[in-house]
């Protein structure tokens, strides 16, 4: 015995299409050409369409007569193509009219209608042109709802799911005018990890990015909710602190700092510990009229942190980062890098420090062994963190 399956039927949504006309007859003759494929709701002016329309974001399409109470057909599309809701500004709007003239026709088009048709109506040209506005306007809503993902897309890091770049910068904007506006603090932040690359050729792709996720976790879990947290690099992150001075912003690098040192990195059978860098730059506190000038200013302090060493704050160092063209052309030796200390130069050493501490570690290890400093584990580690940098 055969068993037939027995389908439910899905009901279509249908279109909802507004009609606006001063006549109840042309009301109910519209209603009858368009009921059985669209979902109709009537208003009999054009102050009641322009209120459907305000309250209503599925109305796809206007039917509109032009003689009107209250507001007219021209007035109503003008109103229309001049509203900040693009839903509204882009409805399709098919004019009706008993006005059979050219000037009521071109009228009505440079008001912005998209169809004109004349009465008495064309039943089945007015259900034609229905059909085709209403799906012109179904297509165009799609690709805005696409091209809108699309732009929060850009908005987040897909790997770390933290903001991007630009939404950071984009929000810093607007933190940073509120912060003015309201003389209120403002802090940003820059993270890095230190020895990215090293550990990039280490490791490879696939541990990074787990490493990279793993920080973001720990960035999030630190920071306040109306924080932004983002990232802007390869292992680089920034971090925007409304509402936050000197001191809370420390306190903050200062915990995501020591979560890092908590526990190493653990995937697998690799076992790494981690450590970050940051800089540090506050609205009132330090130079800046612009968040992009903050952004700046935090990341040379963190420029000077990685170079004393990494695994520190950098927060009020005066030293700027030396401009290339004052940079040390050559490695200078020891006792050129001591003379440069001493006249102030020190900024320019940046680029040869792990050079030069090299050179200096079997000086170190002499001392240590004919003056039992108990420096061992010191120069070990010392070693090890030379070789990540090369």
């Amino acid at each position: 015995m055969e068993m037939k399956a027995e389908i439910a039927a899905v009901p279509v949504e249908k279109v909802r299409v507004l009609v606006t006309d001063d006549s109840r007859v042309i009301r109910k003759a519209i209603n009858k050409i368009l009921s059985n494929e669209f979902e109709l709701v009537e208003a009999e002016d054009g102050e009641s369409a322009w209120q459907h329309l305000l309250r209503d974001d599925s109305i796809q399409v206007l039917v509109s007569d032009i003689e009107m109470p209250k507001l007219d057909g021209y007035s109503l599309i003008c109103r229309i193509r001049a509203a900040d809701p693009e839903r509204i500004r882009n409805i399709p709007v098919i004019v009706i009219t008993g006005a059979d003239d050219e000037l009521t026709r071109e009228r009505a088009f440079a008001c912005g209608a998209t169809d004109f048709i004349i009465k008495p109506i064309d039943g089945v040209q007015l259900l034609a042109r229905t059909r085709a506005h209403a799906k012109l306007d179904q297509t165009t809503r799609k690709l805005e709802e696409t091209s809108t993902a699309l732009e929060e897309q850009t908005a987040v890091d897909p790997l770390t799911q933290l903001h991007s770049r630009r939404y950071f910068i984009q929000r810093g904007v607007q933190d940073f005018a509120y912060a003015k506006r309201h003389h209120s603090e403002l802090s940003v932040m820059r993270v890095d990890i230190d020895n990215f690359r090293s550990l990039y050729k280490k490791h490879g792709d696939q541990v990074c990015d787990q490493i990279l996720i793993w920080l973001a976790k720990i960035l999030v879990t630190t920071s306040r909710t109306e924080d932004t947290v983002a990232r802007i690099g390869g292992g680089e992150f920034a971090i925007l602190a409304p509402s936050s001075g000197r001191m809370e912003a420390a306190v903050l690098c200062e915990r995501i700092r020591t979560a890092v040192n908590a526990e190493p990195f653990k995937q697998g059978n690799v076992s790494t510990p981690l450590t970050t860098s940051l800089g540090l730059a506050t609205l009132g506190r330090d130079p800046g009229d612009t968040i992009e000038e903050l952004l700046v200013l935090a990341e040379q302090r963190l420029t000077l942190a990685k170079a004393a060493g990494g695994n520190r704050l950098g927060v009020s160092y005066q030293e700027e980062v030396p401009k290339p063209e004052e940079a040390v052309i050559e490695q200078p030796d020891l006792e050129t890098a001591l003379k440069m200390l001493a006249t102030n130069e020190d900024g320019k050493l940046t680029p040869f420090l792990p050079e030069l501490v090299a050179r200096c570690l079997p000086l170190l290890e002499f001392c240590n062994n004919k003056l039992d400093l108990g420096l061992g584990f010191a120069i070990e580690s010392l070693k090890d963190k030379l070789s990540d940098m090369r």
